[in-house]
């Protein structure tokens, strides 16, 4: 009697094993693609808008608007306008300047950059901000909405990985805020060129409060 009792324990501690396991990869591999997908719709808005002149303080989360100053009298987008615009798709508001866009998600290093992650360029993100696409490519704007290669010079040391930081579903609505995250060491002598890493099971943006 003994032996059947252990037998059939053990047997049932192997299913509820197997079945664990079958649920943890299942999962992970929704979360995968679950990130690929927003990562995807952040790239393709960036992407949609190539050709929408440039104009001062113009765009923002519901797309390109007329501009202060010189860029009163164009409706269009500057650098954090269209950035801001790209991640609303993605059920998140980033802060309205490059500068402060710097300091929110998860810094990483220019040889770990990622499709979606964002390249500074001035002190501390001050300049401008761009979305990288992989292939030493990114999404910038210039006169215009572009696709340029991915400049070196004047870059900021890290990027800022806004997406796939946290383990927690993002609701539909409305936009969140992005957390900051803290910057990794970094001792290089010199920038190595970004490369396009692949995928590691990374996950959804996690919400932290409720936009105003």
């Amino acid at each position: 009697m003994n032996r059947i009792y252990t037998f059939v324990t053990g047997l049932a501690m192997l299913v509820t094993s197997i079945l664990t396991c079958s649920l943890a990869y299942a999962d992970s591999g929704t979360r995968t693609a679950d990130y690929q997908q927003t990562i995807d719709t952040v790239v393709q808005r960036a992407l949609a808008q190539r050709g929408v002149p440039f104009s001062w303080a113009g765009g923002g989360v519901s797309g390109p608007t007329r501009g202060t100053g010189t860029g009163s009298n164009t409706v269009g987008f500057d650098a954090s306008g269209l950035i801001q615009y790209a991640y609303a798709g993605a059920g998140l508001k980033l802060p309205r300047s490059s500068g402060e866009m710097y300091k929110v998600g998860q810094k990483v290093l220019p040889r770990h950059a990622r499709r979606g992650d964002l390249i500074f360029y001035g002190p501390e993100g001050t300049e401008s901000v761009t979305l990288y696409l992989g292939d030493e490519k990114m999404v910038e704007v210039g006169e215009v909405v572009q696709v340029s290669p991915v400049r070196s010079n004047g870059m900021a040391p890290y990027l800022v990985r806004v997406l796939g930081t946290q383990p927690t579903s993002v609701p539909q609505a409305p936009l969140q805020q992005v957390p900051t995250l803290p910057a990794p060491q970094q001792t290089p002598t010199h920038r190595a060129p970004l490369q396009h890493m692949p995928l590691q099971v990374p996950v959804r943006p996690v919400p932290v409060s409720t936009a105003r």
